[in-house]
């Protein structure tokens, strides 16, 4: 990245308080993880720039092929908002549950369906 690029950040994959965000048009246009993993590595360790396009090339060796899928919440997150889904649904308020938790109508449904199997 150079300094010639604007930095834009979707609102929700904002930094932390206090912390610059470090997304660059180029990697918010390129799909491409491993290409955005490094570009945030650089931009918080300046210093790792001469190593990174080297270890760039042994990471795409090694994880090639792999999927991998990388949940937005922690497991901790995920058990405390079933927790608080479970406790605010009634049977007939997804809608709000949804809107007051921040989370979609389907995601209310599906942590219904698979947490409150577990119940």
């Amino acid at each position: 990245m150079d300094a010639t690029h604007e930095t834009h950040v979707d609102p929700q994959h904002a930094a932390p308080a206090g912390r610059p965000a470090v997304v660059a048009d180029e990697v918010l246009g390129n799909p491409d993880l491993v290409d955005a993993i490094f570009a945030f590595i650089q931009a918080e360790f300046p210093d790792f720039a001469q190593r990174a396009a080297e270890l760039k090339k042994e990471v795409r060796r090694e994880f090639s092929g792999i999927e991998i899928y990388i949940p937005r919440r922690s497991q901790a997150a995920r058990e405390q908002l079933a927790k608080e889904v479970l406790s605010a649904f009634n049977g007939r308020n997804a809608a709000e549950v949804a809107r007051r938790l921040g989370i979609g109508r389907a995601t209310v449904y599906r942590i219904i369906k698979q947490d409150g199997e577990k119940k």
